[in-house]
């Protein structure tokens, strides 16, 4: 998975990171300032849960504390990719957010996209301004920084880097076009719906509202 990655994760190959989970108490992620696209197995970094690489002579990536925040923040994350694509990143600038929900693909296969306040890369600053945000959503935009996709798996989560850039290049297409009109709030919760009929989890901050959903749902299917 970490081949195809390395296009999408930024112009620069050295510039991206990927982590998982390896067992209870440790995780792999790709190593400091190494072409993303020429990794091999034994490339890959083991840290402990508190970023230390368990061989001394290897360098894990710099953002390690960023995806020790998001381990520390969400039990059910297995993989975190960090990308810096074009779109993403160039909408960021322009101030525009994607949190609103503009194409109903995203919608159901992400949820919200929200966008993290800046902090400066690789700083302790960047995990506390994510550290709020991931129990709301599995894909995040880094102002002027990148993206921060959330997975079961390594491929989920580029999956959903995948969706994330794709969809800030439809909303920078349209605004250029004449405008980007978000979906309605009732489309959303309608997508939302479909999302839990399809079998994708809530995330922990949502597991009332999809509580609710299928309670709605049931009580329609009862009077229908």
């Amino acid at each position: 998975v970490i081949s195809p990655i390395a296009s999408l994760l930024s112009s620069s190959a050295t510039d991206g990171n990927v982590s998982a989970r390896s067992g209870p108490k440790h995780l792999l992620c790709t190593p400091s300032g190494v072409h993303k696209g020429r990794l091999q197995e034994v490339d890959l970094v083991k840290t402990d849960l508190f970023g230390r690489a368990v061989e001394p002579r290897q360098k894990a990536t710099s953002e390690i504390r960023m995806h020790l925040a998001v381990y520390e923040e969400r039990a059910d994350v297995q993989a975190v990719v960090h990308a810096h694509p074009a779109y993403a990143i160039a909408l960021s600038v322009a101030g525009v957010s994607l949190e609103p929900g503009f194409v109903s693909e995203s919608v159901i296969a992400l949820g919200t996209i929200l966008t993290v306040p800046y902090a400066s890369p690789t700083s302790a600053d960047v995990a506390a301004a994510v550290r709020p945000h991931v129990s709301r959503a599995n894909a995040l935009i880094l102002e002027r920084h990148g993206t921060l996709t959330l997975g079961g798996s390594v491929e989920q989560a580029y999956i959903r880097t995948e969706i994330l850039e794709h969809t800030a290049k439809i909303v920078a297409i349209a605004r250029a076009v004449g405008g980007a009109l978000p979906l309605a709030d009732e489309e959303v919760a309608r997508l939302r719906d479909i999302a839990v009929e399809l079998g994708v989890e809530p995330l922990p901050d949502e597991t009332d509202d999809v509580v609710q959903i299928v309670a709605e749902r049931v009580l329609r299917r009862l009077k229908g």
